[in-house]
């Protein structure tokens, strides 16, 4: 295990495997990029461990995004990723060309209620 899983792994007892993957994962960030789902039953400390890896990331200076799902906007289609990307949306003039317009595509719109048909759901 590295010294930085063995010492952020202190702070989360048992959870030794799961702090060691969290350390590793932001490794080849740059070259593929990298996407964390946490999953399970309320109560077994996804938001913990959630919170150390922003922590992890954030110490290694990688920008961490967060939102949540709200009830109020479950018909407008990419809410959440609006919600997402909203707070990095001044560094879109940095993109390719391809990459600058997709996040536009994606704004809520009382109009579109549905999701585009090639997009699936991320797990609860």
């Amino acid at each position: 295990m590295s010294t930085v899983a063995r010492a952020a792994a202190g702070s989360l007892l048992g959870r030794n495997t799961e702090v060691e993957l969290l350390t590793t994962l932001p490794d080849g960030i740059n070259a593929s990029g990298s996407t964390l789902v946490f999953r399970g039953e309320p109560g077994i400390g996804k938001s913990r461990l959630l919170a150390e890896a922003a922590r992890l990331a954030r110490d290694r200076d990688i920008t961490v995004l967060r939102t949540s799902g709200v009830q109020a906007e479950a018909h407008l289609a990419f809410a959440g990723l609006h919600q997402l990307v909203r707070p990095i949306r001044n560094r879109a003039a940095n993109l390719p060309l391809a990459h600058r317009t997709a996040p536009r595509s994606t704004r809520p719109s009382a109009s579109r209620t549905t999701p585009h048909p090639s997009s699936s759901p991320v797990g609860t």
